[in-house]
């Protein structure tokens, strides 16, 4: 079986080219400075980001239990995209195998693959220094297995759905990215603490390597939707759905669970409380509002389930 690759080789190219002379290799001292102590100065989500941001819960805590609290949760979000991260490398790997290897594409899907195990590697090593953080057995034994090999299939088989669903994760977490990277000036914590350096250079790092994820992706559905049938349109509109209701539900595949680390600080009704209503969540669901847009666009989505999603108040 041979993938028929939707993006112009030129496109291809170009993207070559990017990866090639703008590397962010996460252990170079001059892309992160991985010595920076954790100290208990700084702020660890960046400023309306935390799941707990306007509920007051932290600022009843003293500085080193708030920090704590801070950097569980960033540390729980890294090992999950960690994972999600592993997943996306599998769909490409797989497509590897049925994409013409003197296609430009083939070059650009090895680079992807290379710059997703960086991340991978940035992220681990950030749950790594938090060592007292702990982060197995959380809950993704329960869906990773099973969710890498539909993924693996799901890339050969329908391409064009396996790059919504990689928009579905990296357009969405994209948000939080551009937040932790700041401004020129500050990026600062909810309590107005300056964000953490090691956390302001993940950030740099990720969303400069992730654009190219992104637009690659986005090449693909621009130019591939057009060319399906209607029961392929039908099966990737479904898994659409699907994924962005996940989001809607706060049903993700990557959350971030309560654990027994959290119980002398928060009580699981207090975390399960400000999941909904946590301006982070609304951050999310108007990050997917602008995808769905373009999903809406190219038929990606049903007019008739978008519509019932505004209905409903859902990007209120």
């Amino acid at each position: 079986m041979t993938v028929t690759v939707a993006v112009p080789q030129s496109v291809a190219e170009r993207l070559n080219n990017a990866s090639v002379n703008r590397r962010w290799y996460p252990f170079s001292d001059d892309i992160i400075d991985w010595s920076v102590p954790l100290t208990n100065d700084w702020a660890y989500v960046p400023a309306g980001r935390s799941l707990f941001s306007a509920s007051g819960l932290l600022n009843k805590l003293n500085p080193e239990d708030r920090s704590f609290i801070e950097r569980w949760e960033t540390t729980q979000t890294m090992r999950n995209v960690a994972h999600g991260e592993h997943l996306l490398m599998q769909g490409i790997l797989a497509l590897l195998w049925q994409v013409d290897q003197y296609d430009p594409n083939f070059r650009y899907l090895l680079h992807e693959v290379a710059e997703e195990c960086q991340h991978m590697a940035m992220f681990n090593n950030w749950v790594k220094i938090n060592s007292d953080i702990k982060t197995r057995d959380v809950g993704e034994a329960q869906w990773s297995k099973t969710i890498a090999d539909f993924t693996q299939d799901l890339a050969v088989r329908l391409p064009e759905a396996f790059w919504v669903n990689v928009l579905l994760f990296e357009f969405i977490g994209d948000e939080l990215n551009q937040a932790m990277k700041g401004s020129k000036n500050s990026t600062i914590g909810d309590d107005g603490r300056d964000l953490h350096p090691i956390l302001v250079q993940i950030g740099i790092a990720h969303t400069s390597e992730e654009a190219r994820h992104i637009a690659y992706a986005r090449k693909w559905l621009q130019e591939g939707m057009g060319k399906l049938n209607d029961q392929q349109k039908t099966e990737i509109q479904n898994l659409a759905e699907v994924g962005a209701q996940a989001i809607i539900s706060r049903q993700n595949l990557l959350p971030v669970r309560y654990s027994r680390q959290l119980e002398p600080y928060i009580s699981k009704e207090e975390f399960d409380n400000n999941i909904t209503t946590s301006p982070a969540t609304i951050a999310v669901i108007k990050q997917l509002k602008k995808l769905l847009d373009e999903f809406l666009e190219l038929e990606i989505i049903k007019k008739e389930t978008f519509t019932r999603w505004i209905d409903e108040g859902v990007f209120d």
